[in-house]
Formats: structure tokens, C-alpha cells, sequence
């Protein structure tokens, strides 16, 4: 400052930009870089540009980026999955030819209104089947990729880690509940002060889709920005990690408490598609982590990466290892216990441990929404299934059900676990498909 000062003394009237010059020889600085001095004086001339050597800083190329595929041209050559790219050549895909015919089979089998089975791989993050059914469009990937359902219970999924979390809640806290099976009304909101009610852990809240244990505790100890900010962490209304162009979901979450409170339960305007449903339970087996889902293994000079490509933590190690633990009830003795046992009792995937989540939701005009979404192994996960069944007024098989079948497919080699196509299984479930249910 004493050096400005000085300078301004020279000529009181030298701004403090033209007093730069003056401040850098009166400070001494004589031995500046020539260039520096250049640009102090006006006759002095630019440096001659130096000449750099080709290619010296020239920034890598990227990689190739993956084509986008028209799945409606799913073929098989040569036992390997094509389909064609925009310019008309084939992209070799990442689909399992065997699995993915055991998924199209399935899904026929089920006779939905409209239906979508996924199946990843937990190790390598590749998609090994993606099939679909619609009486509305054709094989486009517009079902399994685009086709946003309502969420109904998987959204409890969301909440749960909200809970935990946010709300600092243990899975033994002992919640009690009365009703609120089908829908969530004002009553629920709080635990019942008379008449006879069901206490039970929150850990098993889950695994039962117990509604109002749900819509208490979001009331209790949730604020809406804390439910929202936890779905967009999860991916909803975010850009899904895939390859293609594909949709997650949608969260709405509204304020007033009654109607917060049912879309914490899963009735809300929440939706996910079942590439989204998979995205989903892969955090969850995944440790927390988000991870890029692949469906192109080479095209041109596209090559899928070789390793499992892991993105940032979305929740906390501890929140995802609870969760799995309170998805792993909802088929030792929840909402899929049924389903995943033999007439016996015993289960149709002996020695394996499955962690998922059913969703039901009636909708208008007599369709009803069927998930089911989980991993297994659930203690070292594989792979990650995603069934969703829009079922008629008339339905045949539930998505647990087709779920099941579909592990029964991945697992096939392992101990004790049948072919789902087998003669007598197919006879049974033929004449159980072939008594509908009606809601």
C-alpha cells in the first residue's frame, strides 16, 4: 500500500490499474519474466508463439459410445442375442439366450394384460433378460424400459430407508397398528388407544407390506422434503444409469398428512417402470451404491466395460444391509411365503436366501398392478429380478409367482431346484392357471 501511495503522489490523477506498471518498479521487481515486462510497456513487442509438438497436449478421444438397439428386432445367431442399431447393422447384446426364452415363456404363461420381466447381473451389472408382453404395442422395449406403473408397496422400500435414516428408527421398535389392509384413513395415522391391535417389529413391516405401521411412523417421524429428497437419492425423477434410453420412475409426495402419509404406504402417485424397479433393489443389494445397468456387449467399436461399473453411495452401508434383512421376511414368512414353497412346505429354492418386495394395487376399470423385485443370493447377491404384471379383472399367476419361476430358471444347477417347465409342474400350474381368479 506505502508503494501505491507513493505512485499516486507521482500523479495524483493514476488509477489504480494504471498504477500497476509503476507499482511493479517501484517495488523492485526487475527480474519479472520478459513477457510480464511486455505487457507494461507499449513498444514492447509479443512474443513469438511457440510451435507445440503434434499431439503433445492433445486431449485422449473418448470411447465409443453404446448404440441404441431396436429391441423389436430381438433375434438369436448363432445361440447370441442381436438386435439391429439406427444404422441397420447388429449390436451383440448381453441377454442370456437360454434365460431370456425362459422369461418369454413365463411371461406368456401368466397371460397378462401388459407384463415385463428384467433380470440383471449384480456382478458385471449386464442385463440378462429383458422380455415383455403387451396387447397394446409391440416388442419395442416400451414395457420393460419405458412403462411406468404406479410403484404401490415398492415405494415402502423408499420409506423404510427414510426411516431408518432419517428417523433413527431400530427394525425392533414395536409398532402397533389396527386396519388399514386396503386403504389408509385419518385412524391410522396414530397407533390405536383401544380395541384389539397387532404389534410387531418395524424389521417385519416390510416383508408383511403392513400399510399403517408405515403411515404412523411417516407421520410420526418424517417430514415430506426428508421422503422426497431420499426418492430422488434412490433415482426417482433422475436419470436412470443404463445404456438405453430408459425411464426410472416418478415420486409425487403430497403435503397434507392423510395424503402423505397413504403415499408413504404406497398409495400415492409414485410409479416405476420394472428397469426401475431393478435400479432400485440393485442399491440395495449393492451395499447403497448405484451401479450403470448394460444391455449392448459390443457394436462396431463399442465394447461393454468389463467390470462392474459402481457409481456413488445413495444410502448408508448399514441402511442397505437393514433393508436387506427386512426384504429377506417378505419370503421366509411374508407376503411371498406362499408363493416360493412347494405343496410340501419346503421351498422351491432350497439353500437360497431371497430378499424382495411385492406390490399390489387394484386400479380403474378392474386392472390390477402385480410387482415383485429382489436379489439372491441375498447374503451375496447375483442377481437382481423385476417382474410386473398388469392382471385383468380375470388374472392367472401373481408376479411372485412368475418371480419364483424365474430364480427357479438362474438357479437351476444348484441343489434341489426344479425346472419350472417340468411336466408335473406345468400340469399343476396349468390347472391352477386355468381356474382364474377374480378380484
Amino acid at each position: 500500500m506505502a508503494v501505491l501511495r507513493r505512485c499516486r503522489h507521482l500523479n495524483p490523477h493514476l488509477s489504480w490499474r494504471a498504477a500497476v506498471p509503476a507499482l511493479v518498479v517501484a517495488a523492485g521487481l526487475g527480474a519479472l519474466p520478459p513477457t510480464l515486462h511486455a505487457e507494461s510497456s507499449s513498444e514492447a513487442s509479443a512474443p513469438e508463439p511457440v510451435a507445440e509438438p503434434a499431439g503433445a497436449d492433445a486431449e485422449p478421444a473418448p470411447p465409443p459410445a453404446p448404440p441404441r438397439v431396436d429391441l423389436s428386432s430381438l433375434q438369436v445367431v448363432n445361440g447370441q442375442a442381436m438386435a439391429k442399431t439406427k444404422d441397420g447393422s447388429l449390436a451383440l447384446l448381453t441377454l442370456d439366450v437360454k434365460l431370456q426364452a425362459g422369461a418369454e415363456r413365463l411371461l406368456r404363461r401368466a397371460k397378462p394384460h401388459r407384463g415385463a420381466i428384467v433380470v440383471t447381473s449384480l456382478t458385471s451389472g449386464k442385463v440378462l433378460a429383458l422380455a415383455e408382453l403387451s396387447r397394446d404395442t409391440s416388442g419395442s422395449g416400451r414395457v420393460a424400459l419405458s412403462y411406468a406403473a404406479p410403484s404401490a408397496s415398492l415405494f415402502k422400500i423408499v420409506t423404510a430407508a427414510a426411516l431408518l435414516e432419517h428417523g433413527k428408527l431400530a427394525p425392533g421398535r414395536t409398532v402397533c397398528t389396527q386396519g388399514g389392509e386396503r386403504r389408509i384413513e385419518r385412524q391410522h395415522l396414530e397407533a390405536p388407544k383401544t380395541g384389539a391391535a397387532l404389534c410387531a417389529p418395524f424389521g417385519a413391516a416390510l416383508g408383511h407390506s403392513r400399510n399403517a405401521v408405515f403411515a404412523q411412523l411417516a407421520t410420526r417421524h418424517l417430514m415430506r422434503d426428508q421422503l422426497a429428497a431420499m426418492a430422488e437419492r434412490l433415482g426417482f425423477d433422475q436419470p436412470l444409469a443404463f445404456d438405453q434410453p430408459a425411464q426410472m420412475g416418478h415420486a409425487e409426495l403430497p403435503y397434507g398428512d392423510l395424503e402423505f402419509a397413504r403415499a408413504a404406504a404406497g398409495f400415492g402417485e409414485t410409479s416405476l417402470t420394472p428397469i426401475g424397479a431393478a435400479h432400485l433393489v440393485s442399491l440395495v443389494a449393492q451395499r447403497g451404491r448405484a451401479s450403470e445397468l448394460l444391455l449392448v456387449e459390443r457394436a462396431g467399436d463399442y465394447q461393454a466395460p468389463a467390470k462392474l461399473q459402481l457409481g456413488e453411495q445413495r444410502i448408508h452401508r448399514e441402511t442397505a444391509r437393514l433393508l436387506t434383512r427386512m426384504m429377506e421376511v417378505t419370503v421366509s414368512g411374508g407376503t411371498s411365503l406362499e408363493a416360493f414353497s412347494r405343496p410340501d412346505g419346503k421351498s422351491h429354492l432350497p439353500n437360497i436366501r431371497v430378499a424382495g418386495k411385492t406390490g399390489t394395487l387394484a386400479g380403474k376399470g378392474g386392472q390390477t398392478t402385480s410387482w415383485f423385485a429382489g436379489f439372491a443370493p441375498s447374503r451375496a447377491p447375483q442377481v437382481v429380478v423385476s417382474v410386473l404384471l398388469v392382471n385383468d379383472v380375470v388374472w392367472h399367476f401373481k408376479a411372485n409367482e412368475v418371480a419364483r419361476d424365474v430364480l427357479r430358471l438362474v438357479f437351476a444347477n444348484r441343489a434341489g431346484v426344479t425346472d419350472p417347465f417340468a411336466p408335473e409342474a406345468e400340469r399343476r400350474l396349468t390347472a391352477s392357471a386355468e381356474l382364474p381368479h377374480a378380484l
